[in-house]
């Protein structure tokens, strides 16, 4: 149908990423990725997922999403009024792992209903121990006008 009327769909942006294993191990992927407006106006989610490899931010603001420089907060934080939660995900010598960022920035440069966002962070691998960096760049990706919930759920 959207041929039919000579519209297309919105093309998807990109997420290129790199995640540094400390001391000498890298891990490198892109794929297309996608955002969305989060409900309440709380922010936007982004994603880029290739096969198991995967980067994840919700990036939130008191009022809308603008340029600028965001700093990683801490897993479950929602009470600052600006900043981003993150994780990836990454396949390594057969064994899948995963870190939650908890330092860093996240710089915003947006043009209308797209964004370009650069990530620059690192966690600790819980199942190795080790600080793993992410370097990230989401490329041109067009933001949904559907909602996604951002709500942060406790797990008992």
């Amino acid at each position: 149908m959207a041929a039919a009327c000579g519209c297309r769909p919105a093309e998807p942006g990109r997420l290129s990423a790199r995640v540094i294993l400390q001391p000498h191990d890298t891990v490198e992927f892109s794929t297309e990725a996608t955002g969305r407006s989060c409900d309440e106006g709380r922010g936007v989610v982004l994603e880029g997922i290739a096969g198991a490899n995967g980067v994840l931010l919700w990036l939130h603001s008191s009022d809308s999403l603008v340029q600028g420089e965001y700093r990683v907060l801490a897993r479950g934080d929602t009470i600052t009024p600006r900043g981003t939660v993150g994780a990836v995900r990454y396949i390594t010598q057969n064994s899948d792992r995963g870190v939650t960022l908890d330092s860093g920035a996240v710089t915003v440069s947006a043009a209308p209903g797209r964004k370009d966002v650069r990530v620059r962070g690192s966690g600790i691998d819980p199942s190795a121990g080790q600080r793993v960096v992410l370097d990230a760049s989401f490329g041109a990706v067009p933001i949904a006008a559907d909602t996604v919930t951002c709500r942060v759920q406790l797990q008992l």
